[in-house]
């Protein structure tokens, strides 16, 4: 009750929590000495911006997320927009690249079974993911068959309008490959982040790296997808990395920035190369990542947008 009656302490109370009510209730539920408390935090994020959140999202697994997910906290960090990475997958996947230290881990803290049977178990580890919304930029790359529970518990805990009512901007990358049930997946993702999220704003990538989506541009699934690009939906490409080395950079974990890194020599002595083939994966991944940073460098959200 400190709280409402905060309310006649300061008039602009209000719109300062609109702005800013995730982190407030934060502060709330952890019982601020006073009001005073309260309105420091929101100077402060007043003068920090807003944040902003990365998703992406498949229920299918080997369609690229992690990779996606890596790509673009790349693009983030090199203009000048670092993420705070978040893997929510109990295989930890993306700290195998990055490093234990450099990402948190939302571990979903129940098996399979018990979480079908019950997604509530779940929910406490995934309301840490909420408040590290709150607090900074981040980047979440989600395990597959993760995304029906997630959203589930999204949905549940009204997260959209938590999002919304606190600034944050967000964006959800759903990549698929030219593969039915991937396409399928990432069909019911995208239906589904419409309705909890509705001020995101939604990116269908069409990974080509297991072929073309030319056979599939007269199915209704891709009717379906034409239909969501007229509401909004985005669609762009993610071209298949032609370099020698591709299928070892993923045997080594090696993210996208440590690769930019190594020369030719480094490559050949790691991956057992010849010194020209190295010569020539180094050269086809560094374009392969200029081109993913012409595509995808006019999506990335500025600071101050």
């Amino acid at each position: 009750m400190r709280w409402v009656n905060a309310t006649s302490i300061r008039g602009n109370l209000y719109s300062a929590v609109n702005r800013h009510a995730g982190i407030a209730m934060i502060f709330l539920l952890n019982g601020p000495s006073d009001v005073h408390d309260i309105f420091q935090v929101l100077d402060i994020l007043d003068e920090k911006g807003y944040m902003h959140t990365v998703w992406v999202m498949n229920g299918k697994g080997g369609v690229g997320k992690s990779v996606l997910l890596m790509a673009l906290a790349w693009l983030y960090e090199a203009m000048g927009r670092p993420l705070r990475l978040v893997d929510v997958d109990d295989k930890s996947k993306l700290a195998e690249f990055v490093g234990a230290s450099n990402v948190l881990s939302l571990h979903i803290g129940a098996d399979a079974e018990a979480l079908r049977a019950d997604p509530s178990l779940a929910y406490s580890y995934w309301d840490q993911l909420a408040a590290e919304i709150l607090e900074q930029d981040t980047a979440v790359d989600f395990g597959a068959n993760m995304d029906r529970h997630i959203l589930e518990w999204a949905s549940k805990s009204e997260l959209g309008e938590l999002l919304t009512d606190s600034g944050v901007s967000m964006d959800i990358y759903v990549p698929i490959t030219a593969d039915p049930v991937a396409v399928m997946a990432g069909i019911e993702v995208l239906e589904a982040t419409t309705k909890i999220f509705p001020q995101s704003r939604r990116i269908l990538v069409l990974n080509q790296v297991a072929g073309s989506f030319n056979a599939y541009e007269s199915t209704p699934e891709f009717s379906r997808i034409a239909a969501m690009r007229s509401e909004g939906v985005l669609v762009v490409g993610l071209e298949s990395c032609m370099s020698e080395a591709w299928i070892d950079f993923e045997r080594l974990k090696l993210p996208p920035w440590r690769i930019m890194e190594m020369n030719a020599a480094t490559v050949a002595q790691q991956t057992g190369l010849g010194i020209l083939a190295a010569k020539r994966a180094v050269g086809d991944y560094a374009s392969w990542l200029k081109q993913f940073q012409q595509v995808y460098a006019p999506l990335i959200a500025k600071q101050d947008d």
